[in-house]
């Protein structure tokens, strides 16, 4: 919420110059995968603090999960922090950033995203609602320190149990990586048990006090009182009329699904259905409907 002004022009911007945007959206996104170094140098620029920090770099043993997490630079609250059946689907990142722009009322001023092929409709969307390239910045996953010092405290502290869990799963024979029906299994089983997870860790995180640090930048305290109740020398930069998104760019955005393939996800559903086995709520259940899923596979 509490980010780097915006330069005066973007608020301002022509038609013009938002159809130029939506065109230059279209191209990466058709393009794609940011390959086109031309594409990616027109939207780099250099680190400003006080920004949204996105990265999706966290995998739960063999893509069965990936996790996505997006923090203020400013107080370090967690926006979102969704567990998802890939790691490099443009239109999944996308589908976080704008529903959580419109909880929070507004768009940030600016955000750094890893150069992953991941964060290329972030990118454009960004560009888009500010009216200016240089509202979003691509960086290196090691300099993204806010973000890459937190994945090994939540690998310490969370992740590890489930990884353990997995691969407990796959010595016992009940799991093999390569197998694509097992692995949409797992995801269907265990996808929303993960999420309920990372709720409970992003509710705590936010929550908690960060101690002062000798040499950081940041500040210290309680995420959510940052964010919400910021000191007095602090900013609101947040952009709270942007533009539209264009109808084509909203066709980008993916909607959320345990499987990669929705066929057979509703395979599932159906076979839950059949046998009346309800919706696992923890790790134990989760585990029972897997292996009854797979002796009917």
């Amino acid at each position: 919420m509490l980010l780097s002004l915006v330069n005066q022009e973007s608020e301002t911007a022509s038609n013009t110059q938002q159809k130029y945007f939506i065109h230059k959206i279209i191209l990466i996104v058709k393009a794609g995968m940011c390959q086109s170094n031309e594409i990616l140098h027109s939207l780099a620029v250099h680190l400003l603090n006080q920004s949204l920090y996105v990265t999706l770099t966290h995998i739960i043993h063999n893509h069965v999960t990936c996790v996505c997490r997006c923090i203020d630079g400013y107080s370090r609250k967690i926006i979102w922090l969704k567990a998802s059946y890939s790691n490099h689907k443009p239109g999944l990142i996308a589908a976080y950033f704008v529903p959580s722009s419109d909880q929070f009322g507004g768009y940030p001023s600016r955000v750094r995203t890893d150069c992953g092929t991941e964060n290329v409709t972030v990118a454009a969307i960004q560009a888009l609602v500010t009216g200016s390239t240089a509202s979003h910045v691509y960086g290196t996953s090691p300099g993204n320190q806010r973000i890459e010092s937190w994945w090994s405290f939540f690998r310490r502290s969370r992740s590890q149990w489930w990884i353990e869990l997995f691969e407990s799963l796959q010595e016992f024979g009940a799991f093999h990586p390569g197998s694509v029906q097992e692995t949409e299994c797992m995801r269907y089983c265990f996808m929303a048990v993960v999420q309920k997870d990372l709720d409970a860790v992003r509710q705590q995180w936010n929550t908690h006090r960060i101690r002062p640090s000798a040499g950081a930048r940041c500040l210290a305290g309680i995420p959510d009182e940052l964010f919400y109740l910021p000191p007095s020398s602090a900013v609101d930069c947040m952009l709270r009329d942007p533009v539209q998104l264009h109808v084509e760019l909203q066709a980008e955005l993916e909607e959320q699904q345990a499987c990669q393939d929705s066929e057979r996800e509703s395979y599932f559903d159906y076979l839950c259905s059949f046998h009346n086995w309800h919706a696992p709520t923890d790790a134990d259940s989760a585990v029972a409907l897997y292996l009854r899923l797979l002796s009917c596979l």
